[in-house]
């Protein structure tokens, strides 16, 4: 289907700046939508079903593939093409490919209709770093985690950089934002065991048994975990430091302790 294209070429435009405004989380706010950057991402966010687009902004001499124009014609949105001096300019990213999306912020809270499967899952409580939160997200994407619950986050879970470092995985994985006193007792009543990673734990990650209806929760980079998630926390893991650091890096942590609950679980499926 043939779309109307609609070309703007000065930065002027109340379109242009209200796109770009979306890079802030007031506007964000104030709007009710928010801004997609990126063919993967946007891609994935179309295939995810949870997203309703309203504006495709393209500029084909940033494009980095051959596919970006069959992606803008599948997506029900208004597009406007814009010149690449005024792309760049309101691109999030130092090489852009040509493709920025608007769209409705989807809801991702926790509800009572939420289902639980036997698949492991990851808590991350108070996360305060974007890049850190994506990472972890297209982590856990690849281990095979296919629900993320985000409690009580120092963050926008639709911050660009959320949305960039997890190349769009924030839509294709069930990720819910809820309060940590309402978490536990769904995880609970669903008969997870949960694990509380933290560094004075004495029980290593490669010693505690990860299979089976598992929750592995993390703090934030700052804080660490709340009293409440310690106290209502089954079993406390850690990592091995063997350094002068004490931690490490809350995504790397992520990221050992979903591969090893993969690990574990490959031997039963062996």
């Amino acid at each position: 289907m043939k779309k109307n294209i609609l070309e703007i070429s000065s930065f002027s435009n109340e379109k242009l700046k209200y796109i770009s405004g979306l890079k802030e989380k007031k506007n964000r706010e104030k709007s009710g939508t928010f801004f997609i950057e990126g063919f993967r991402e946007i891609q994935r966010a179309q295939i995810s079903g949870k997203v309703k687009f309203e504006y495709i902004l393209t500029c084909p001499d940033c494009y980095l593939g051959e596919n970006e124009e069959d992606l803008v014609s599948s997506i029900d949105a208004k597009t406007i093409l814009v010149p690449k001096q005024i792309f760049e300019k309101i691109s999030y990213r130092d090489r852009p490919d040509g493709l920025i999306a608007t769209a409705e912020l989807p809801d991702f809270s926790l509800s009572s209709k939420t289902k639980l499967s036997d698949d492991p899952i990851l808590v991350i409580e108070g996360v305060e770093k974007p890049g850190n939160l994506g990472t972890i997200l297209r982590t856990a994407e690849g281990a095979g985690f296919h629900k993320v619950f985000v409690a009580d986050p120092r963050l926008d879970l639709f911050n660009p950089n959320v949305i960039r470092s997890s190349t769009g995985t924030l839509f294709t994985l069930d990720v819910f934002q809820s309060d940590i006193k309402e978490l536990y007792p769904i995880l609970k009543n669903a008969g997870y065991k949960t694990f509380a990673v933290t560094p004075e734990a004495k029980s290593l990650h490669w010693d505690a048994d990860l299979k089976g209806k598992v929750a592995l929760v993390f703090g934030s980079e700052q804080y660490g975990l709340s009293e409440y998630a310690r106290s209502q926390s089954d079993q406390y893991i850690s990592l091995p430091m063997k350094g002068v650091a004490d931690s490490l890096n809350l995504a790397m942590s992520a990221g050992i302790l979903m591969y090893e609950v993969l690990r574990q679980k490959s031997q039963i499926d062996n």
